[in-house]
């Protein structure tokens, strides 16, 4: 019984690491800072990769809502951190409550947006925040990360600078 047991352990954990391992293999490696595109808006930004957010974030100024026929669109402004400034209109997804790290909670405008990080192009999620005292003015969060990337939080610019 014993050695039976014994087995099926072995068996099990070499099933299970060959299992994680594929899944390893499956995604791309990158660092706690990555280059990431915005196709749309022709924009590149050092972004900040945070698995502990949910969600994507934008750093957005002089937002104004704009109603249309068709639903509520937010007109904003971004700027990359070399300074080149942006101005897009999105259709607004819904508003989305959240937290800072300091516990201060706010209302953001979340809308869709083409990311590029690496080989890997997804229309997600983004929220608008002011992120303009902070040193990335993109924080790439789990909702375009889950299923296709490996964080290496020790690493940097895996994907090149």
């Amino acid at each position: 019984m014993r050695h039976g047991l014994l087995a099926f352990f072995v068996l099990f954990l070499t099933f299970s690491l060959n299992g994680y391992t594929q899944i390893l293999k499956d995604k791309i490696m990158i660092g706690r800072v990555e280059w990431v595109e915005l196709p749309d808006l022709k924009m590149k930004f050092r972004s900040r990769i945070d698995t502990g957010a949910k969600t994507t974030s934008i750093h957005a100024f002089g937002v104004e809502e704009v109603r249309r026929e068709d639903g509520l669109y937010v007109k904003f402004k971004t700027r990359d951190a070399n300074g080149k400034e942006a101005e897009a209109i999105r259709k607004v997804e819904s508003t989305q409550k959240v937290a800072n790290a300091g516990g201060f909670t706010g209302r953001r405008y979340v809308i869709r947006e083409k990311v590029k990080l690496g080989s890997v192009i997804r229309e997600i999620s983004l929220n608008l925040n002011d992120r303009d005292k902070m040193a990335y003015k993109l924080l790439v969060g789990r909702n375009f990360l889950l299923g296709h990337f490996t964080v290496d939080v020790a690493r940097s610019h895996v994907l090149g600078d």
